[in-house]
């Protein structure tokens, strides 16, 4: 099986020897996979922290699986994510899934062309916004979720001296004040940017939900960092991201702001952890929200 050298870093950077264990057994439990749930499994997307690719089912319906390690808690997660935020008609539908296999069924969507396709930053904001108002749920506490509480967490983790113990002390005291401030917790897609919104017919959803408990302001900052660092004037394109968001959503923009500084810092932390050489732009973009507190 020809698996990038990135997506084994990653699945091994994540989850240790078992990553490495999976990523060896992969071409088997595929195949076990397809004959037992009557699947025809074809060519993979572009691979980050699952194997997801194309499928056909025994009907001749067309599919997308998702397979990870068996019982992890974020494939659970996701899984019962999927089903909650799908009750408002703005997320993927969840066909099937086998979790004690790592396997979710997902129906694939047509065209499936991703918001990162649409030219203007304003219609893009406008159309997640209207996403996030058909997924966002009230937390009813039927699952245990992982709280944002639970991600911070990471900002700890990483060795010392790598990043600036100002920017880690200051994420920690500012996360602090947010959490004890907030208000109104709700279930999140947790990683809503403009690549995981698709479009079927004429509808936009949402895919990949990591389900996290948290205020709505978080929401944001995946969609408000992700495409800034390609355009002329990142700063300009951030703020007015902000302002639009704030229009559409009714949100509050110091918090906006303050949940995206400790996201950037925090996404510069996994970004050690995982290997991975993201973490360099995450800490200009805490720079960038730094100078708008």
């Amino acid at each position: 099986m020809n698996l990038s050298s990135e997506f084994k870093q990653t699945i091994i950077g994540v989850h240790g020897d078992s990553g490495e264990a999976w990523l060896r057994e992969l071409p088997y439990h595929i195949a076990r996979c397809e004959q037992t749930y009557g699947l025809k499994i074809g060519d993979p997307y572009k691979l980050t922290y699952h194997y997801v690719a194309q499928a056909s089912m025994e009907n001749g319906e067309e599919a997308v699986v998702k397979i990870g390690l068996p019982n992890h808690k974020d494939l659970i997660a996701e899984c019962i994510a999927l089903k909650i935020m799908g009750s408002g008609n703005g997320m993927v539908k969840l066909i099937d899934d086998h979790l004690n296999q790592g396997l979710l069924i997902l129906e694939k969507l047509n065209p499936g062309t991703m918001l990162s396709e649409v030219n203007s930053d304003e219609t893009a904001v406008s159309i997640a916004s209207s996403v996030m108002k058909k997924i966002w749920q009230p937390y009813a506490g039927d699952h245990d979720f992982p709280h944002l509480s639970d991600w911070m967490a990471g900002l700890r983790r990483v060795e010392q001296n790598i990043i600036a113990e100002k920017w880690i002390h200051k994420a920690e005291i500012l996360f602090d004040d947010l959490i004890n401030s907030s208000t109104n917790p709700i279930l999140l897609h947790g990683d809503l940017h403009q690549d995981n919104i698709l479009k079927k017919g004429k509808d936009w959803l949402a895919i990949d939900p990591k389900g996290v408990i948290g205020e709505a302001e978080y929401e944001v900052t995946s969609f408000s960092k992700n495409y800034l660092f390609d355009k002329k004037n990142p700063k300009d394109v951030l703020r007015k991201r902000l302002d639009l968001f704030e229009k559409e959503l009714g949100l509050d923009r110091t918090r906006m702001i303050g949940w995206g500084f400790c996201q950037a810092v925090l996404s510069a932390c996994w970004c050690l952890e995982d290997g991975a050489a993201c973490f360099e732009e995450n800490l200009h973009l805490a720079e960038m929200y730094d100078v708008m507190m």
